[in-house]
């Protein structure tokens, strides 16, 4: 698998097979493949709302852009509506910033990957 396929997939960053999440909501503490601890420290995660803010801010630009191209609405009610969108795919941004941030981390950190 590529590594773009096995972070879509939410797959470990070292191994690109073990699964980053249990369920819904929680993550493994370690790959079940390679045991790469995912969350290394307390406060670890800090760094996924960097990537929670790069990747949430794309998504509201462009639900407010196609809401309004399509109904021309005005500015306010289409703002409100892409807010009401959003909130709905606020949980697969948050999934996927933790994702990115296991990702980040262990391209610029070299004591990740052993």
């Amino acid at each position: 698998m590529s590594r773009a396929g096995a972070l879509l997939a939410g797959h470990c960053p070292r191994c690109l097979r073990g699964r980053i999440w249990r369920s819904p909501f929680a993550t493994y503490d370690a790959c079940p493949v390679c045991a790469l601890r995912f969350e290394r420290e307390p406060g670890y995660w800090t760094g996924a709302m960097v990537a929670s803010y790069l990747l949430g801010v794309p998504v509201l630009a462009l639900v407010f852009l196609a809401v309004f191209l399509v109904t021309r609405w005005d500015v306010v009610v289409v703002l409100l509506v892409a807010d009401a969108i959003f909130i709905a795919v606020a949980p697969f941004i948050w999934r996927y910033s933790r994702i990115v941030w296991l990702y980040f981390d262990w391209f610029v950190d070299p004591q990740m990957r052993a």
